[in-house]
């Protein structure tokens, strides 16, 4: 998995508001935005699959990059921990995440520059 698969999974679980304002600390060239962009139309499919959350290989594709992204948080001393069942959690719990991201993009940017070295 590419860091652009990786970028495009975290900002479609990160959406609408969280995911601009970590794209605003990030300085990308017209070719990764472009990049992104083909990620982000992959997630749509996968394997010439439509996603399907109960499709193993998809999820587990997905948790891999959270659980990465996690790590990076914790070595770094930025990740704070949620309630188990986070993901089952109220719209409420979903926003106060969203707005914690959006109060330190900047930490969130670095994760996907790092993985964005991988791959340029």
């Amino acid at each position: 998995m590419t860091g652009y698969d990786k970028i495009a999974i975290l900002l479609a679980e990160l959406g609408n508001g969280a995911r601009e304002a970590v794209l605003e600390k990030l300085n990308f060239s017209s070719e990764q935005l472009k990049k992104i962009s083909v990620a982000t139309k992959k997630l749509r499919s996968y394997d010439g699959k439509i996603y399907n959350p109960k499709d193993k290989s998809q999820v587990n594709r997905e948790i891999a990059v959270l659980e990465e992204l996690k790590s990076f948080g914790e070595l770094r001393g930025i990740y704070k921990d949620v309630p188990h069942g986070f993901i089952k959690t109220a719209a409420s719990e979903e926003e106060k995440f969203r707005q914690s991201v959006m109060a330190n993009p900047e930490a969130i940017a670095q994760a996907l520059g790092k993985w964005l070295k991988s791959d340029d």
